[in-house]
């Protein structure tokens, strides 16, 4: 039986844009937190970078953080998806 593919794979032609507003889960910033997306790498590649903006600390920026077209599953760590 086949694996089913991640509800979260992003879909060709799907690229996040400079200034969406992202949700952003990374395990140094507990709970979940807004971010906007300030940089994107080549087309060969998914991940991003992030400024995010967690309640009570200093805005940081997330060099390199994966983009999904949706909320993935609770097992992955670092990811960003469209708010």
């Amino acid at each position: 039986m086949a694996k089913p593919a991640s509800k979260a794979a992003t879909p060709k032609g799907a690229r996040p844009k400079l200034g969406q507003a992202v949700i952003v889960r990374y395990r140094f910033v507990k709970p979940m937190t807004v971010g906007i997306i300030i940089g994107l790498y080549e087309a060969d590649t998914d991940d991003v970078i992030v400024q995010a903006f967690p309640v009570d600390r200093e805005p940081i920026q997330i060099p390199a953080i994966p983009f999904y077209s949706a909320e993935p599953d609770d097992d992955v760590q670092s990811a960003v998806w469209a708010a």
